[in-house]
């Protein structure tokens, strides 16, 4: 009762720290648990004291009952062994014809056989019972006066001798039970130990795995947050008890705490939700969220307007919401079937003036734990900004053809004077005409050329984007190159792809970046195995053509007006070869820029679009006039 009372003053006080969050706190981070050399032992000790007491009676008892068995079948062998001194002092004592002596004793019904014996040691007279006697003297002869027995097996007899004055007289008699009694104390001598021994090995391994779990229970306890000593007259159940109760009540606590913790989680879960949908309704830009079946769980206003859902969209196919945008629903499925994000691609569907323009960006939903959840698209309606960017080029356009308009009428001015003057030559030298007129012809194939190249700047013939091989795109501009300059060296690397585009278009912008190239290269330079080279690159969404010369460079103050139409920082140039490089750029999704060269030198990076051309139309080119290359012995640098 008293360590019952002081586990309850122990489990009153723990709770009365319990109610405390902050102390409690502290406790758990540094838990006062008693050594284990203060935690009591008397429940184990009094349990291995008992069951060493209970084990030394039993066998005590056993080796008691053994004793007195192999007691009991000894009396009873006795006995049988002084019944058949007693026969054989009859025959010895008795006088007349030894036959008659012998058939009175063989009338017991437990006697087998009787028999004389001689001093020699053989049978003179015998009478059956059951057994025919020995010829011979059966046992050992034994001493004069003393008799001799011995036990036989096979079948179960008593032999006893006993000399006397007519001869050895031997008495067989059945042993009956007591030859089993016999051979059963045998066993039990040697099983009775062997036993006992194994029971208490048994028992001790039994009792250390019956207290193995009350072990476990007790350490469990003792390093169990509770803050309470242990009194000297405690017991280990009485410990036990306070001490789990002391962590229930712990538990108790923290179980508020976490409750607490989950509501106001729960709440900053639900303003948060409430807050994403806020956010997704007033979102100008459209979202779509599929689950991993490819059911609609959100779709915004935006998101409806851009596809012209007629209702919210929730709980149906996204095959069935996007069936008029089927680069959109390919899209989705394969964010749902592999796991592939798509960021910033532009698709289109519609028609004439209902045509839309749309970016979307699709991405593969995951949870914390790695499960797939579905698929989440951000998507805009692009098309009054793409209507937009096409009347800024438009402007742009305009404006960049009054200004090739004026250079070619100043070009045009000066070839036409050029040609006055050589005809005027002609007229009053005639016998220099026909050097006259080849000067002349000159100046017509100039005016032709540039004509050409402002037809190609202001007027881009549209083209149907055909699959292209970068590789033998470049194999032509290389040896075109080469024809024209056949002292230069051009080496090739890196990655061509297939894209799509105009051949013709991108042939003749890598020979007019080659074209310079070659002429920026001073001549002694240009047989070098890298002075001059052409280095293809993939990126995702691009590929890169490096074009790199071993000339001075082009200075950085100059870099944004060399692809100006009619800008040329040489004497012989025309100022077209770079703006044409920089319109079929344009006119295949890309760009092209120029950067200094590591080593010395300039590099024109042309920036080419891997996928469809933006300004691709669907109208294959009438004119090729203005898709023919500049001659191959005419320089087209700026």
């Amino acid at each position: 009762m008293a360590s019952r009372e002081a586990a309850h003053d122990r489990v009153d006080r723990v709770k009365a720290n319990a109610s405390q969050p902050s102390r409690m706190i502290s406790k758990t981070a540094s838990p006062i648990a008693p050594m284990r050399d203060q935690v009591p032992r008397t429940f184990r000790r009094d349990s291995r004291l008992f069951l060493s007491i209970a084990l030394l009676l039993i066998v005590f008892l056993n080796f008691l009952t053994l004793l007195f068995f192999r007691s009991s079948v000894e009396w009873g062998s006795h006995q049988t062994e002084r019944r058949a001194a007693d026969m054989l002092n009859r025959l010895s004592l008795a006088g007349g014809e030894p036959l008659d002596s012998l058939e009175r004793v063989a009338l017991d019904p437990d006697v087998l056989f009787v028999a004389l014996y001689d001093a020699a040691g053989r049978k003179l007279r015998g009478v059956e019972r059951g057994i025919e006697p020995p010829a011979t003297l059966p046992v050992e002869r034994p001493p004069a006066g003393r008799p001799r027995w011995e036990w036989r097996t096979q079948p179960d007899l008593l032999l006893a001798a006993l000399p006397g004055s007519k001869g050895v007289f031997v008495v067989a008699l059945d042993a009956g039970a007591g030859a089993a009694l016999r051979r059963d104390a045998r066993i039990a001598s040697f099983l009775v130990p062997l036993a006992s021994g194994i029971f208490v090995v048994l028992s001790w391994l039994y009792l250390r795995s019956l207290l193995a779990p009350y072990e476990r229970l007790l350490e469990t306890a003792e390093s169990a947050p509770g803050g309470a000593t242990v009194s000297s007259d405690e017991d280990e159940r009485g410990f036990l008890i306070a001490r789990f109760e002391a962590t229930i009540a712990a538990l108790s606590e923290k179980e508020r705490e976490l409750a607490r913790l989950a509501r106001v989680e729960k709440e900053r879960a639900d303003d948060l939700e409430i807050a994403a949908r806020t956010l997704a309704r007033n979102l100008p830009t459209g979202l779509l969220s599929v689950d991993s079946q490819g059911v609609v769980m959100e779709l915004n206003e935006a998101g409806r307007e851009i596809v012209q859902a007629t209702g919210d969209g929730k709980g149906e196919k996204y095959e069935k919401l996007l069936q008029e945008a089927p680069e959109f629903r390919d899209l989705v499925a394969a964010a749902l079937d592999n796991r592939e994000a798509v960021a910033r691609k532009e698709i289109r569907w519609g028609k004439g003036d209902r045509e839309r323009v749309v970016g979307v960006t699709v991405t593969p939903a995951s949870g914390a734990d790695g499960r797939f959840l579905g698929a989440l698209a951000l998507f805009s309606d692009l098309s009054d900004v793409r209507r937009l960017e096409a009347r800024v080029a438009l402007a742009r356009h305009l404006a960049d053809l009054g200004e090739v308009s004026a250079g070619a009428a100043h070009e045009f001015r000066n070839s036409a004077a050029a040609i006055g003057g050589f005809a005027d030559l002609a007229l009053r030298h005639p016998e220099r005409a026909e050097e006259h007129l080849k000067a002349i012809r000159k100046e017509a194939s100039e005016m032709s050329r540039v004509t050409s190249d402002f037809l190609l700047f202001a007027r881009p013939q549209e083209f149907v984007p055909q699959p292209v091989d970068l590789a033998a795109v470049v194999e032509e501009a290389i040896a075109e190159t080469q024809r024209a300059f056949p002292d230069a060296s051009v080496s090739c690397a890196g990655s061509l792809p297939e894209i799509a585009g105009s051949s013709i278009l991108l042939r003749r912008a890598l020979s007019n970046l080659l074209r310079n190239a070659t002429e920026a290269t001073p001549p002694v330079r240009r047989a070098e195995s890298n002075a001059i080279t052409l280095t293809g690159q993939t990126r995702p969404g691009e590929v890169l053509l490096q074009v790199g010369d071993r000339g001075p460079g082009v200075d950085p103050l100059v870099r944004d007006k060399i692809f100006l139409p009619f800008y040329s920082t040489k004497a012989t140039g025309a100022g077209f070869g770079l703006a044409i490089v920089s319109r079929i750029a344009e006119l295949h999704g890309g760009t092209v820029e120029v950067a200094a060269r590591p080593g010395g030198g300039a590099l024109f990076i042309l920036r080419l679009s891997s996928g469809a051309p933006s300004g691709a139309e669907p109208e294959p080119a009438s004119d090729p006039e203005s898709l023919r290359s500049a001659p191959p012995g005419r320089p087209a640098s700026p």
